[in-house]
C-alpha cells in the first residue's frame, strides 16, 4: 500500500509510538506501522519506546531498530510520563534525528515515550505540522487509560476523589501536575484524529475541542485475496473464535462461562482461542495468576472438545485462523475504542458478537454485521450464542452482509493523506486578534449572526467570533438548492431520508439526506448506514433506530430555533457561495422563502461571493430590502474549511452592519 498521493507528490513524515511491532503487537502499535509502511518509501521514520531497559544495550539510550527505526529508553513514570532520553541539543536523539527533514510528525502516543519529547521534537522541527492519534483514554483516565476503575467498574469520566482512589492518595500533587502537562502537550497539537466516534466524545467531555478532532479509521491490515465462507456451513457445528490477549479486562472468563451455558443447548458449539496458549492459564508463569487459575478450571470442565487454546498467531497467519471460525468473539469489560479484531473480522467475512458497550457497540450494527449483548452478562452472551444456533438463517445472513460491507483500507489511507496535505509544512500565518475590532460589531455578530450555508466555514468564522450557541446550519453542508427546497417548505422533514457519505473528501462522519441533498455529521449513525449498505430492509431499520431518531429530534430543536431567529430584525443572515451556484434569480427567490417565514423588511441577507476581479475585494453592495452582496478576498480551501481568512469576513461583516444601520 502507498501512501503517494495521486499526484505522485510524497510526504516526510516521522512517526512516534508507545511501542514498536517488533515487540508488541498492540492496535495502536499496528496502526502506527501500518502508516510507516505506507508511507515508507517516501522517507517516513519511525520512533518507538523499547518494551524494556533490557532491550537497550547497557548505558545507551538510543539504538536503531531497522533503516529509519529507532528505540528510545522508555518512561518510567506512569503519572507524569517523562521522558527518559537527553533532549539537549546535540544529545544522542538529536543527532539520532538530525538528518530528518519531517513536514510532519504524527504521534500515536505519549505513553512510555514521554510528554516532553513532543516539546522537544516541535523545537528540533518546527517548520513540521503535529498530528496526534488518540488511543484508548490516557487523557482523562490517569488510572491504565481504560476508564476501568481499580474495582473492576466502568468510570464515567475523572473526578478528583475518584481518581485518587485508583492512584492512590499520596498521587494528589502529581494528579493536578499531570493534568496540567497533558493540557500543554495537546496545546501544541496542530490536530486530533480519533479511530472512533465513542472516543472523540470522550475526549470532549474531558476538555478538548472537538473541531479539531477528526474521525479515522485506523489503517488496517492489506485485505485478502479471498474470503472463505462459514466454517462450518451447512453442518450444524458452531465454531466461535476468540482473537486477543489473555487479561483481566478482555473478557475470556465471561466467553467460557457463557460457552459452558451454551453448550448445555447444542453439544457441537466450540470456541477457538486465538492468542492464549498453554502457558497464558498457568499461574506460575501468568501475569495475572488469579486470572489463569480461573481460565484454566474451565477449560478443564469444558474439555478439548469445547475449547482449543491455539497459542499466539503472526497478521500473515490471521486468513488461515479466521477460516476456521463462523464468528468473532469479543466480551471486553471496558470501553473500548476501535478494536482492530473487529476489523480483522469482517476484511475476512466473519461477524462479530461484541458487548454493548463503547467503540465496539459503534464498529459492530446490532443484526447486520453482528450481535451485541449485555456488558459483562454471560447468560445474555449465552442467549446469543444460542440465536445463532436456533435462528438457521441469522449466522448466514449476517455473513452475507458483513461480505456486501466496503473495505475500509483504501478510505482509511485517503482520509489519512488528506489530513497530512493539511497539515504538512509550516504552521499557516498568524491570525489577526479579534482585540483590534470593535466590540460593540463583536458583540453584535455574537447575538444575531446567522449562517445559512453553503459548506462548514461559517461554523469555524463563528468559532472564531466567540459564538458558542448552536444554529442549524452551523456545521452542514448545504447547497443552494438545497437550502431553497427546504426554506420552501417551511424547514419540515427536514432530516428524513439519510444515508451514509462514502466519498473519502467527505468527513468520515457525514451521511446525506437523500430527499433535500444536505450533508449532516452524524458519526454513529453513518457507521450504521454504511453497514446497511444497499440492503432496504436493514436501512427501514436503522432509520427507525435510536441513532437516527436522536439526530431527527435534535434538528427539529434547531429548526424551532432557527425559525424563532427569522422574524428577529436585528438578524444577520449569511449564505457563502462556495461553489459558485449563486444568481440574482436565487438570491430573489431565497429571500422571498425567508420573507415568507417572517423575515422583517429590511432585516439583512447577505450573500458572499469569492472576488473575480470585476468587483472590488472585501466589499458589499446593497440591492434593496436588507439584501446585500458581497465580493471576498478569498474561501478557505474546499477540504480545509477551517482555514478561513479571518479578516477579510470580518471586514466584511463590519460593512454589511454599517450599510444595515
Amino acid at each position: 500500500m502507498n501512501g503517494a498521493g495521486p499526484n505522485g507528490q510524497s510526504m516526510s513524515i516521522l512517526y512516534v509510538c508507545h511501542g514498536h511491532p517488533r515487540y508488541a503487537k498492540g492496535g495502536g502499535e499496528l496502526a502506527a506501522w501500518r502508516l510507516f509502511q505506507a508511507f515508507e518509501a517516501e522517507g517516513a521514520a519511525f520512533l518507538a519506546a523499547a518494551p524494556s531497559l533490557a532491550v537497550m544495550p547497557p548505558g545507551c539510550e538510543v539504538m536503531s531498530a531497522g533503516p529509519r527505526q529507532w528505540l528510545i529508553k522508555p518512561s518510567l513514570s506512569p503519572l507524569q510520563h517523562g521522558t527518559e532520553v537527553s533532549l539537549q541539543d546535540g544529545g544522542a536523539l538529536h543527532q539520532a534525528l538530525a538528518d530528518l527533514r519531517p513536514e510532519l510528525v504524527h504521534l500515536h502516543h505519549y505513553v512510555h515515550v514521554g510528554i516532553d519529547l513532543v516539546h522537544a521534537l516541535r523545537r528540533w522541527f518546527p517548520q513540521a505540522g503535529f498530528l496526534f492519534t488518540l488511543h484508548e483514554y490516557w487523557g482523562p483516565c490517569a488510572y491504565e487509560g481504560r476508564l476501568l476503575r481499580r474495582s473492576g467498574e466502568l468510570c464515567a469520566g475523572p473526578e478528583p476523589e475518584v481518581c485518587v482512589e485508583c492512584v492512590g492518595p499520596e498521587q494528589r500533587v502529581d494528579l493536578a501536575i499531570r493534568q496540567l502537562r497533558l493540557q500543554r502537550m495537546f496545546a501544541a497539537i496542530d490536530h486530533l484524529l480519533s479511530p472512533s466516534l465513542f472516543l472523540k466524545q470522550r475526549y470532549e467531555e474531558w476538555g478538548l475541542d472537538p473541531h479539531r478532532i477528526s474521525v479515522v479509521e485506523n489503517l488496517p491490515a492489506p485485505a485478502p485475496a479471498s474470503v472463505e465462507s462459514g466454517a462450518n456451513a451447512g453442518s450444524d457445528a458452531l465454531v466461535l473464535g476468540y482473537f486477543g490477549q489473555v487479561n483481566p479486562w478482555k473478557g475470556l472468563e465471561l466467553i467460557l462461562q457463557a460457552v459452558q451455558r451454551a453448550r448445555r443447548r447444542c453439544g457441537q458449539l466450540s470456541v477457538q482461542l486465538h492468542g492464549c496458549g498453554p502457558a497464558d492459564l498457568d499461574p506460575s508463569t501468568s501475569p495475572y495468576p488469579e486470572l489463569a487459575g480461573r481460565l484454566a478450571a474451565l477449560v478443564e470442565q469444558l474439555g478439548p472438545e469445547a475449547v482449543q487454546l491455539c497459542g499466539r498467531y503472526d497478521s500473515d497467519q490471521l486468513a488461515d485462523r479466521m477460516a476456521g471460525v463462523d464468528a468473532v468473539l469479543m466480551a471486553s469489560t471496558w470501553f473500548e475504542n476501535a478494536p482492530m479484531v473487529i476489523q480483522e473480522a469482517f476484511q475476512h467475512g466473519r461477524p462479530v458478537l461484541a458487548p454493548r458497550l463503547g467503540g465496539m457497540a459503534e464498529k459492530v450494527q446490532h443484526e447486520l454485521s453482528g450481535l451485541l449483548f449485555a456488558p459483562g452478562d454471560p447468560a445474555d452472551l449465552a442467549r446469543t450464542i444460542e440465536r445463532c444456533i436456533d435462528e438457521v438463517d441469522l449466522l448466514p445472513g449476517l455473513q452475507a452482509q458483513v461480505l456486501r460491507m466496503p473495505l475500509k483500507g483504501a478510505r482509511s489511507l485517503e482520509q489519512h493523506r488528506r489530513l497530512y496535505a493539511r497539515f504538512r509544512g509550516s504552521s499557516a500565518a498568524a491570525e489577526p486578534s479579534l482585540a483590534e475590532w470593535e466590540p460593540a460589531l463583536l458583540e453584535d455578530l455574537r447575538q444575531n449572526f446567522e449562517p445559512l450555508g453553503a459548506n462548514c466555514e461559517l461554523g469555524f468564522l463563528m468559532g472564531r467570533l466567540g459564538i458558542q450557541r448552536s444554529s442549524l446550519f452551523r456545521w452542514l453542508f448545504t447547497p443552494l438548492a438545497s437550502l431553497e427546497k427546504v426554506l420552501a417548505e417551511g424547514l419540515e422533514r427536514f432530516f428524513s431520508e439519510p444515508v451514509a457519505v462514502t466519498d473519502p473528501v467527505m468527513a468520515a462522519d457525514m451521511v446525506v439526506d437523500q430527499r433535500t441533498g444536505i450533508f449532516f455529521h452524524a458519526g454513529e449513525l453513518r457507521q450504521q448506514l454504511e453497514q446497511a449498505g444497499n440492503n432496504s430492509a436493514a436501512l427501514v431499520q436503522v432509520r427507525a433506530g435510536e441513532a437516527c431518531r436522536d439526530q431527527r429530534g435534535k434538528y427539529r430543536y434547531l429548526v424551532e430555533k432557527f425559525l424563532a431567529s427569522v422574524p428577529v430584525a436585528s438578524t444577520l443572515h449569511v449564505f457563502s457561495d462556495f461553489h459558485r451556484e449563486l444568481n440574482e434569480a436565487a438570491m430573489l427567490r431565497i429571500h422571498s422563502r425567508l420573507r415568507d417565514l417572517g423575515k422583517p423588511l429590511g432585516s439583512t441577507l447577505l450573500f458572499v461571493q469569492p472576488a473575480d476581479g470585476s468587483t472590488e475585494v472585501n466589499s458589499v453592495r446593497c440591492l434593496g430590502d436588507g439584501l446585500q452582496l458581497a465580493a471576498i478576498r478569498r474561501f478557505a480551501p474546499g477540504e480545509h474549511a477551517d482555514q478561513i481568512d479571518l479578516e477579510a469576513w470580518i471586514s466584511l461583516l463590519s460593512l454589511s452592519r454599517q450599510l444595515s444601520s
